[in-house]
């Protein structure tokens, strides 16, 4: 199982919605004529076309199509120059063949890359609302002044991020087979002038309430936004259940440990794994189900301990200023001692300041 978990880690560090009523968009791309402005990627293969298939059409009488082949290491994506520089927010539908990571992105004219990653479940229309808040620096990007200007802003946008990590063959046994011919879909692309109101307390890692959810589900585990918080339901072992959520550098600098707000349908035994940048993991158990409502469940750095297979990656000694990534996992549906079938309800993951 620990081996397993190695390989979420090749996602890095990619890098929250208590939305008020939405906001009127000052500029729509509704897709039904042909100069929308999105294009593929320079360099990057595929074709972009307008459906006006009823099935894949959210709003109106067409949508953008994207047609592409998802190989290992092998980058797809598309693109629109000169985006509206006074947008504080973008809202938009989108639809994929199958559950993945998106990410949209904003490059600037001087190097600059911001990324907003999102979780999309496949063949059904999702609203992604992403305020500028929500992008962060990209890491093989030298900093300017670690602010997303949009009057600097040249491009947006939109990654298929699974397509590139997923595809590798050890991924396979966490995301099952991602390779092949793929497809997504976009309608009713909205530029915002004002960002909808978005509350984070200073402990949060996720609070959730917002449209989208920024954690990765493996195979079989469907997750979405859900009662204020983000669900997880799986119904069989194929082969283990997991959601991963990717840290900023230094995100949980000055902490002691982590405090998850769950509420699990049946009872198990809930493993929680850290990873710091030299790819040393750690792991911890927290007893789960059958809470009547979300409760919050605290574990403490000094409860986790180093895997076997990463000991040798780094000094021995947790250093929470270097994790990035946060793992869930139903360790007791993987080891036969619970359901392979159960559902949770995830409110809020914080840190526990010093």
């Amino acid at each position: 199982m620990r081996r397993r978990w190695s390989v979420v880690w090749l996602i890095g560090a990619l890098a929250g919605l208590n939305m008020s009523a939405q906001e009127t968009p000052r500029s729509v791309i509704d897709f039904e004529k042909a100069d929308h402005g999105w294009m593929v990627f320079p360099g990057f293969d595929g074709r972009i076309e307008l459906t006006r298939n009823p099935l894949d059409v959210k709003e109106g009488t067409q949508a953008l199509q994207y047609t592409y082949v998802a190989l290992q290491g092998k980058l797809n994506g598309i693109i629109r120059l000169e985006p509206e520089d006074w947008a504080q927010a973008f809202r938009f539908w989108v639809k994929t063949d199958r559950p993945t990571l998106l990410a949209m992105v904003i490059q600037e004219e001087g190097g600059e890359r911001w990324n907003a990653p999102f979780w999309v479940n496949g063949n059904r229309w999702q609203q992604v609302t992403l305020t500028l808040s929500d992008f962060t620096l990209a890491e093989d990007v030298k900093p300017e002044n670690n602010r997303l200007d949009m009057d600097k802003a040249q491009a947006i946008g939109l990654l298929d991020v699974g397509a590139l990590f997923f595809t590798a063959p050890e991924a396979k046994i966490l995301f099952g087979d991602y390779s092949g011919t793929r497809v997504f879909w976009m309608d009713q692309f909205e530029f915002l002038a004002q960002a909808p109101l978005v509350k984070r307390s200073p402990n949060a890692i996720d609070e959730f309430g917002r449209d989208f959810v920024a954690w990765i589900a493996t195979q079989g585990v469907t997750i979405q936004p859900e009662a204020g918080g983000m669900s997880v339901q799986y119904e069989s072992l194929i082969p283990i259940f997991g959601v991963l959520r990717p840290l900023e550098k230094g995100a949980l600098n000055a902490t002691q440990g982590l405090e998850i707000v769950i509420q699990v349908k049946a009872p198990t035994t809930l493993g929680v794994f850290v990873e710091e940048e030299g790819g040393e993991r750690w792991q911890a158990t927290l007893s789960v189900g059958g809470e009547k409502a979300p409760e919050a469940k605290r574990v403490l750095w000094s409860a986790f301990t180093v895997t076997d297979d990463t000991k040798e990656k780094g000094n021995g000694t947790l250093e929470p200023n270097r994790i990035k990534m946060i793992g869930l996992a139903d360790l007791g549906a993987l080891m036969g001692e619970a359901p392979q079938a159960n559902r949770w309800l995830i409110q809020a993951v914080r840190k526990i300041p010093k």
